[in-house]
């Protein structure tokens, strides 16, 4: 896993005398600004027009042959790569048998050549996670991509000099690109609680759609954007029986767990007691004949916990098992989590994540995750809450908004993980809107009432637009999905790869730590997007299919779980230990400066959740969040808050540059 940048200069700032060493200086800023993400050895191509970057995290031949960006045997194609392909091994013996020669044992050349032989072709043969920049110097074009479901990151700018593209939005502020508010776009964030592809917080800085390319070229200077991927859904709804279900997700799980084990440095898993993970760690187990590292967080506060269940599956499975603990006073934590999640995203299970990679990192560099079950098999709560809200509508209005609101919203507010006040605030929230935006509105951080009173008269249009969009990926799903896989579509559309996929890699890559998440690859998406919905959601109990797949392997306390989440408990924590600095960074010059927010609806909302009168956790943690987003990105921090500084537990090593002179037209590239 590694970090990725450049810069394709037009050729009217070429001409600038002494401009090239400028540029090969702002270049190096954007590399070293990912360090982070490749601590064992960094390299920058400067061949003018383009300054093609690299930091690496050794993964695969760890030797000095896997050095990026990486070109061919002629100098024609350059590669700067940030993922892992898993099926490297099978694409290098088909390009072999078609007359290839490796000089390394690299995934990377196998993209380089696969590129050589296949041009775009290649995208579809590849099962991994990735992001990708292949300059060709005889073309004097250079070519982006980015894996189908969005598992990696891929930012990009404009300048009328330059363009611009990294794995991390710093890199492209490194580069000299203004920190600007994009507002349009922190409306989505203060709606969702995280940017919107293709947008993000920060004016004129994008980033790539999943499953999408980029064709630029010195000559005609405007990106081409195009779609390569799609849901590989079968042609029409299959038959499969429950048995035949179970049986072909685990199968697939088996093998694409089995892929993801290659490796030559030491890797382990997550796990968090609940199905997933534990079935990730029950796969690795048993093709491995040594204990793998496995890997959760504790909390104090009870129902938070699940360093139980963890342990139970753990000793059932033999496993080097850690347990940290996370604590309520975890201000550095979450200082340090605005900062490298860049774009301002509200998920509260980040500081969570943090932890758990930051005591991960030091015993393995690569950890296996159980992240996209959720979406592909149906394991969120939100997917029977919608049919309880399809039939909540169909009460009277005036019963429900007299009666069954104001009843629901009398439940006492608690500090136990989804309190019975806090899971009453979020069905209400979609209880008034129509099929689909009900599902989508269980995403959403800030009800309609209370964003009327914090955002404006306005808010109720822009959380309109957000549903919207949500909704708006149905566009691309089958016709003949059933309402669950249609919620299924959407989720995996939309806020897998805003929410949950950057979650995990802006958290793990600040600990320089790859997490590979075997539910993604090709052959398990194919799958689970196959099985009838009915073996997904039985008798309002999700992941059936998976349950059964894991009948006997797993604990039977663990096959019945109910979803635990990962999420920390911010409604004590915004009452206790974070409540001096939610005062803080929230009042009243906040407000005028950002011209985003009222301050009398925010003061009310600061008041009833320290009183307990009313549980707005997640809208005051969403605010909370922007509000230290925008002090450490957008304007100088009047409160003297101090953003930690990066340190590294490891050995970095300097970006080497090669440099070669420019080609013209025509030339062999030799």
């Amino acid at each position: 896993m590694c970090g990725i940048a450049g810069a394709l200069v037009f050729e009217k700032a070429l001409l600038a005398k002494d401009r090239n060493a400028a540029l090969e200086e702002s270049s190096l800023r954007m590399v070293d600004a990912l360090i982070h993400r490749g601590p064992d050895d960094g390299g920058l191509l400067a061949a003018p027009p383009i300054w093609l970057g690299h930091r690496r995290l050794s993964i695969l031949d760890t030797s000095i042959n896997g050095h990026q960006p990486m070109g061919d045997a002629n100098g024609r194609f350059w590669i700067s790569y940030n993922g892992e392909i898993y099926n490297y091994k099978e694409l290098r013996s088909e390009l072999q048998s078609l007359g290839a020669t490796f000089r390394t044992a690299t995934d990377t050349e196998v993209l380089l050549h696969g590129y050589q032989r296949w041009g775009k072709e290649l995208l579809p043969k590849l099962d991994g996670m990735f992001a990708f920049a292949i300059w060709d110097r005889n073309e004097r074009s250079l070519y982006l991509a980015r894996d189908g479901v969005g598992i990696k990151p891929l930012f990009f700018a404009q300048t009328p000099d330059a363009f611009l593209f990294a794995s991390e939005i710093k890199s492209l502020l490194a580069w000299g690109m203004p920190a600007r508010p994009d507002r349009d776009a922190l409306q989505m964030f203060l709606t969702f609680g995280y940017s919107i592809a293709p947008s993000t917080g920060f004016e004129g800085i994008r980033q790539l759609k999943p499953g999408h390319e980029i064709t630029i070229t010195v000559d005609n200077p405007k990106p081409a954007i195009a779609r390569w991927y799609r849901l590989p859904y079968p042609d029409s709804p299959t038959q499969w029986s429950r048995s035949e279900s179970s049986d072909r997700l685990r199968s697939s799980l088996d093998r694409s767990v089995k892929s993801q084990l290659q490796s030559d440095v030491p890797l382990g898993a997550f796990l968090s007691g609940g199905l997933d993970s534990s079935a990730i760690v029950a796969c690795m187990q048993a093709h491995q004949t040594q204990p793998i590292h496995t890997f959760t967080c504790s909390f104090s506060e009870a129902s938070f916990d699940e360093s139980k269940p963890a342990s139970a599956v753990a000793k059932c499975f033999g496993t080097d098992h850690h347990s940290p603990m996370l604590a309520a006073d975890h201000l550095d934590g979450l200082l340090r989590v605005i900062d490298h999640a860049e774009d301002p995203i509200a998920d509260n299970s980040l500081l969570s994540v943090w932890a758990l990679c930051q005591s991960t990192a030091p015993h393995v560099t690569v950890a296996l995750s159980g992240d996209g079950a959720d979406e592909l098999l149906a394991g969120y709560s939100t997917y029977r809450a919608t049919s309880l809200s399809n039939f909540f509508s169909r009460i009277p209005r005036p019963i429900r908004q007299r009666i069954l609101k104001p009843l629901l919203r009398s439940i006492p507010a608690t500090e136990t993980k989804y309190s019975a006040s806090m899971l009453a605030e979020r069905f209400l929230i979609g209880t008034d809107r129509s099929w689909p935006n009900n599902h989508c509105s269980w995403r959403t951080m800030i009800d309609a009432e209370v964003s009327v009173r914090v955002r404006g008269s306005r808010s109720e249009e822009w959380i309109q637009r957000g549903l919207d969009a949500y909704a708006g990926t149905l566009h691309d799903a089958p016709h003949w999905l059933s309402p669950l896989e249609q919620m299924l579509h959407m989720d995996l559309s939309f806020h897998l790869p805003n929410d949950m996929l950057v979650k995990v890699d802006r958290m793990s890559m600040a600990h320089s730590l790859e997490v590979r998440v075997p539910f993604l690859s090709n052959a398990v998406i194919e799958t689970a997007l196959a099985i009838p919905p009915q073996w997904k959601l039985h008798r309002q109990r999700g992941k059936l299919a998976l349950r059964d797949a894991m009948r006997h392997v797993l604990p039977s306390d663990i096959l019945s779980r109910k979803k635990a989440g990962f999420v920390i408990p911010i409604e004590s924590w915004l009452r206790g230990a974070w409540r001096d600095l939610l005062r803080r960074v929230l009042n009243e010059e906040f407000c005028e400066e950002t011209q985003m927010l009222s301050w009398p609806g925010l003061r009310s909302l600061l008041d009833q959740h320290s009183s307990g009168q009313r549980n707005h956790a997640y809208a005051l943690f969403t605010l909370l969040v922007f509000a230290l987003w925008w002090r450490r990105w957008i304007q100088p921090n009047p409160l003297n808050i101090q953003f930690p500084r990066q340190t590294f537990s490891r050995p970095t090593f300097p970006t080497r540059v090669l440099r070669l002179s420019i080609l013209h037209e025509g030339n062999d590239g030799k």
